[in-house]
């Protein structure tokens, strides 16, 4: 299609807005005239200007990169690790247009649920040959144990994805099916969230359809799900973990919907019930909506391999004890093989032909239909018969000579496990790319849900783009760029709300729900690592300062280096006598030991624990709190190259990390996940600081009230010092407030007073009447510092002041032990699951 048509139609944004001769564009018809759905929105988007659009498009892509929308592992670096990119333009769809979609999907869903009952049922369409045996029992993802679950009377397939594409005559086509856990449903909320508050006023003014009455339908058909406690089941939403390319759409999801987000490692089988495990108690559930693939739910009786699943928990399905969205086995329609079959299916189950048709789709492992295969065959797209990966689909045509005649052996020697599709030249739609409006190939997801009535399809869906079409059949973690989808209402459009408006009177507690060992675990070494790092910081701060001023610092810096070994940070040679000058100077030196990933105990290290801590627990703190360490971690990434960057970084890591420490201050409630986090900062912070104090007091400098400067700089005292004092730094004044001094937050003093009164609240059995092994450990330390006799501590003998010395060695020593002994107690639970296999062959 030319330029010019279409540029006079759509104005100065789409100058060189040329699509493809011969397709289907959205915004334009083939005569280049602006199709009527979308001229008010282009209408807007010209009153802009390209400035304008570019401005709003950059603040939404940075609120994005805070949200940290991602479709990779929290700490994936480098290629793998790209955040979700999101298209500054909607795609966009009549209503009347999108009813007759959503018939196809809702008709789809039907035959699927029917297909599912009739595999693990009677098997009717496996006798009538209408689908082959192959289909099942050769399926890598089939087990027996699937057959044992089928629900008596409710609906077996709960949701239901579809991937469609436009052919150039204006034909939909469905080119894959998604009937395991539908990927991309959190990615279609925050979507919506960007693009309407980036275009507030086409938005609200063009009627487009809400999404949350269709999440509302998934709330109901959830609570429907329970055996037991209807009106207000326990519901879980069962995610991989932070290792999972969909964690933080499982995550988000979590936290919109109101769920308790659990990983296998929190649930456990007790009496015949799913239970979650939690520091006071068995808590069961009645409701798992599973993000997993189906056999990883069970080592027991699936794939023993899992490390994610629960063990026995088929034989509390098979109790009617739990329910689960999607039930087990429901992945198995999602291959590619069924689509072969669908329409002959369709026929005989409902009568009548596929409303929104399969893509031509034929398996090879049937008659002929591999000799028709390879005589078209670079025409057609070759898929695996099986899905059991997102491996991509396979254009013969694109394969050089030696990849060519390798598929061709494949197919040849295994020709039930290859289909092959006809291709279908998708449509165009306008994308934001480069400050200017071009046409991209585009696929959209439409999602399925019963919500206890019938099937009902979302509003709208996740629209994918790419330059080259070829992308958009891989995966949706293959890097390509996102639309919203706006279904447009011929109506004004109701405002409706996800939150429940209960008629019953809501009884008052004062704390929340029990809390699981791990999230218990990660919140404790949160705050290990986060106080971790801002000790770091700031040590490595008051070591740069010295290092730019102009007098002579060595007297100074030799005690602090002293300290970044002690904590792991540099190598102990670093300060042996007489072996500076072998390693590079210091100025050079200091921000590789910043970057240092390799180091256990290093700033970037401690960072990057505190990120993947974070992402474990992303719903239970506040969405500020994850943004603030979300900041440091990207800033972790970027290289430091002299002095002046290092502090600037520095300044920035402490300020960010003390805003982190008083938001979850502020606005966590006083219950056992603050309890855990804050008993984690405090034992961090007394043991940082008696290192700090071990490496530079202990023995006497030569510039002791320099180096004494330094020490209360880095505890953030020296004002509180000086307010006190404003006098001539001594050492007796500084150890009591640094040491003794319980009213000071920085002291090893607080520290323990704060560790004995948490620990003193942690869970215990009614019958412990005596003091547990920690609580004595912990009242043990907190004594010891009570005790000490601080103009003692501060008495040096031959520049040794050994009183001092021992006292911090028994913190430094014990502190450890104490945080084993918690961990030990509360924090780990796992046991071994064993499938059935090895447990026999074991005997």
């Amino acid at each position: 299609m030319p330029s010019s048509p279409v540029a006079s139609s759509g104005g100065s944004l789409f100058q060189k807005y040329s699509p493809p001769q011969g397709g289907y564009d959205e915004t334009f018809d083939s005569n280049g005239n602006i199709r009527p759905i979308w001229g008010p929105f282009l209408e807007h988007l010209e009153s802009l200007g390209s400035d304008e659009v570019s401005r709003r498009w950059n603040q939404a892509d940075q609120q994005i990169a805070r949200d940290g929308f991602t479709f990779n592992p929290f700490d994936a670096e480098g290629e793998v690790a790209r955040p979700w990119a999101l298209d500054a333009i909607p795609l966009i769809l009549a209503e009347s247009e999108w009813n007759q979609i959503a018939a196809g999907l809702e008709q789809r869903a039907k035959l699927y649920d029917h297909i599912l009952r009739d595999i693990y049922g009677p098997q009717l369409l496996l006798r009538e040959k209408l689908i082959p045996p192959e289909a099942v029992f050769g399926h890598p993802g089939h087990y027996p144990a699937y057959h044992t679950l089928l629900p008596d009377s409710r609906v077996f397939l709960h949701m239901f994805a579809a991937d469609l594409a436009r052919s150039p005559d204006g034909q939909w086509w469905v080119t894959g099916d998604r009937s395991r856990a539908p990927f991309g449903l959190g990615y279609v909320l925050e979507n919506r969230i960007v693009t309407s508050r980036m275009l507030p006023q086409p938005f609200r003014q063009m009627n487009v359809h809400r999404l949350a009455s269709f999440f509302i339908g998934l709330k109901k058909l959830l609570a429907s799900l329970a055996p037991r406690f209807q009106d207000n089941p326990r519901i879980a939403l069962w995610t991989k973990g932070p290792s999972s390319r969909a964690y933080f759409e499982d995550a988000y999801l979590a936290r919109y919907l109101g769920y308790q987000l659990v990983e296998g490692g929190d649930l456990a089988v007790r009496e015949n019930r799913v239970q979650i495990k939690t520091l006071g108690r068995l808590l069961p559930v009645e409701v798992l909506f599973r993000r997993l693939d189906d056999e990883d739910c069970d080592p027991v009786e699936l794939d023993g391999q899992s490390m994610n699943g629960v063990a026995g928990l088929l034989e509390v399905v098979r109790s009617g004890n739990v329910a689960i969205a999607n039930p087990l086995g429901s992945r198995l329609v999602e291959s590619p093989i069924f689509m072969a079959f669908l329409p002959a299916i369709c026929a005989r189950v409902f009568g009548e032909e596929l409303k929104v048709p399969s893509v031509a789709t034929w398996w090879c492992g049937e008659g002929d239909v591999l000799k028709d295969v390879l005589e078209r065959f670079d025409t057609l797209l070759i898929r695996r018969a099986y899905r059991m990966s997102d491996a991509p689909p396979i254009r013969p045509g694109t394969l050089d000579r030696k990849d060519r005649e390798k598929l061709m052996s494949e197919m040849r020697a295994r020709p039930e496990l290859f289909v092959a599709q006809e291709t279908v030249r998708r449509s165009t739609t306008p994308v934001w790319s480069d400050n200017r409006v071009l046409p991209w190939p585009t696929t959209i997801r439409g999602f399925v849900s019963h919500d206890g009535t019938g099937y009902r399809v979302l509003p709208g869906g996740l629209a994918r783009v790419a330059p080259d079409a070829l992308t958009l059949e891989k995966s949706m973690t293959t890097g390509e760029h996102s639309q919203d989808v706006w279904i447009l209402s011929e109506t004004p459009i109701e405002e409706v709300s996800l939150l429940n408006i209960s008629e019953g009177e809501i009884a008052l507690r004062r704390s929340g729900s029990e809390l699981p060992s791990r999230v218990a675990d990660n919140l404790f070494w949160l705050g290990r690592y986060v106080e971790r790092a801002e000790g770091s910081a700031r040590l490595l701060r008051t070591i740069a300062v010295l290092l730019m001023e102009e007098s002579e610092s060595a007297h100074q810096v030799r005690p602090l280096l002293r300290a970044l070994a002690e904590q792991g940070q540099i190598d102990p040679d670093h300060i042996v006598s007489g072996l500076e000058k072998a390693f590079p100077a210091l100025e050079r030196m200091l921000p590789s030991v910043i970057a240092d990933a390799n180091r256990p105990k290093s700033l970037r290290s401690s960072i990057q624990q505190a990120m993947r801590l974070i992402s474990s627990v992303r719903d239970r703190l506040a969405v500020d709190a994850w943004r603030i360490l979300h900041r440091i971690h990207s800033a972790s990434l970027e290289k430091t190259v002299d002095l002046p960057d290092v502090l600037e970084y520095l300044d920035g890591v402490i300020l960010d990390l003390v805003s982190f420490s008083g938001l979850c201050a502020e606005s966590m409630t006083r219950a056992q996940g603050w309890r855990f986090l804050d008993l984690g900062r405090r034992i961090e912070r007394a043991w940082q600081t008696a290192t700090l104090i071990r490496a530079t007091a202990v023995h006497v400098s030569t510039e002791e009230p320099m180096v004494l400067e330094s020490l209360l700089r880095t505890c953030d005292c020296f004002m509180t010092y000086r307010s006190r004092y404003m006098a001539t730094l001594q050492t007796a004044p500084v150890l009591d407030l640094l040491v003794t001094d319980e009213s000071n937050p920085r002291s090893i003093s607080y520290q323990l007073a704060e560790i004995a009164a948490h620990v003193d609240e942690l869970p215990r059995s009614e019958q412990d009447v005596v003091r547990t092994a920690e609580q004595r450990l912990a009242l043990s330390l907190l004594n010891a510092v009570r005790l000490a006799d601080v103009y003692e501590i501060s008495h040096a003998n031959n520049g040794f002041r050994e009183s001092l010395d021992r006292i911090l060695k028994r913190l430094v020593d014990q502190l450890p032990a104490l945080s084993n002994a918690i961990s030990s107690r509360f924090l780990i639970h796992a046991g071994l699951s064993r499938h059935f296999a090895s447990a026999g062959a074991s005997q």
